[in-house]
């Protein structure tokens, strides 16, 4: 089953989610190239995104 996925913004910056998956997206994650959308709570004074939130797939 799936633990995180690797994201990539526009910029380059690369990232992890691992939250707000529910059992069938986790058996079932998104392809290599879906765009996703997520929510966060902060972002670091380094600019790392924090406390990230899966929300959905974009078709």
């Amino acid at each position: 089953m799936l633990g995180s996925i690797e994201c990539k913004l526009p910029n380059g910056t690369l990232f992890k989610i691992g939250s707000g998956f529910s059992d069938k997206e986790r058996r079932n994650p998104p392809k290599v190239g879906d765009t996703v959308t997520f929510k966060y709570k902060e972002i670091t004074k380094h600019g790392k995104l924090r406390l990230l939130l899966f929300l959905r797939v974009i078709n």
